[in-house]
């Protein structure tokens, strides 16, 4: 038996207006989420050219690995390092410059 059954018209028109508002939030919920999901991914994607470009850099690097390390020092000019912020979630960015 239906959770419906014997209720008025007014009733079952309240019923139908509180399912749909559901039904539209829920909807809302997953069009924020798919939105987030496409953002992470966006991210994800920047993170990884990002990474493949600085370990293709960490490559060219000669006698890596053959003396104490050191820290990273990073040139100011415009040839040299550069900060880029990509966003708020990801923040700055900052390769080491490499001398080719």
């Amino acid at each position: 038996m239906s959770s419906f059954d014997g209720l008025s018209r007014e009733e079952l028109m309240q019923k139908v207006v509180e399912l749909q508002q559901g039904l539209a939030e829920l909807s809302e919920k997953v069009d924020t989420v798919k939105g987030e999901n496409t953002q992470l991914r966006e991210e994800n994607n920047v993170l990884k050219d990002y990474l493949n470009n600085l370990m293709a850099k960490v490559g060219k690097m000669p006698n890596l690995g053959t003396t104490a390390p050191s820290k990273v020092m990073l040139q100011q000019n415009p040839d040299g390092a550069q900060s880029v912020k990509v966003n708020d979630h990801i923040g700055e960015l900052t390769a080491p410059a490499v001398e080719d």
